[in-house]
């Protein structure tokens, strides 16, 4: 993340849905807006949205079982050409996602004292968890993958509400806002 080599960015610094302002004639058309964090970062810091919860939502879809991880990663290419390699482009998310979701335990003593069956503590499980699987399917920081993993079971353990399986899509589906 430090040395982001080819793959140094302007980024907004917020690449969250709210930011991205889309016209009725399509995505083509989309302009994105929210830059008082801009900066140069690793141009994979604006996916984490596609692999892993933002603070407004509380699951994601699987990015590559629907295409849109390939449709980042050909428009990434058209800027940086070495986002074709699969072990550079593949470091990104791997590191990306567990540094968003590390970003977010910062969090834990302002969860912990809220009310029973609020939704941001379950919403920080499940970051934990999708930055997890977001780096094993990349196969790569499989050391940082687990330590992650590892906080998210003691999340789990430390409060009930937390400990959900989040697999069911039908109680939690993908972009469900959550409650709190």
């Amino acid at each position: 993340m430090g040395e982001p080599g080819p793959f140094l960015a302007l980024s907004n610094g917020d690449a969250e849905a709210n930011n991205l302002l889309v016209r009725a004639c399509g995505p083509a058309d989309a302009r994105l807006i929210d830059f008082e964090a801009a900066g140069f970062t690793h141009a994979m810091a604006d996916a984490v949205c596609l692999y892993v919860p933002c603070p407004a939502w509380l699951s994601v879809g699987d990015p590559v079982a629907s295409g849109l991880a390939d449709e980042h990663r050909r428009a990434l290419a058209r800027g940086i050409p070495q986002a074709e390699d699969d072990r550079l482009f593949g470091r990104g998310p791997a590191a990306v996602c567990p540094s968003w979701a590390l970003i977010r335990l910062q969090r834990v003593p302002v969860l912990d004292v809220r009310a029973q069956g609020d939704d941001s503590r379950l919403q920080l499980v499940a970051t934990l968890e999708a930055a997890t699987r977001t780096a094993a399917g990349c196969g790569s920081l499989p050391h940082l993958a687990g330590w992650v993993s590892r906080i998210a079971t003691v999340l789990r353990s430390r409060r009930p509400d937390a400990d959900q399986d989040l697999s069911d899509r039908t109680r939690f589906p993908p972009y469900r806002p959550r409650g709190g």
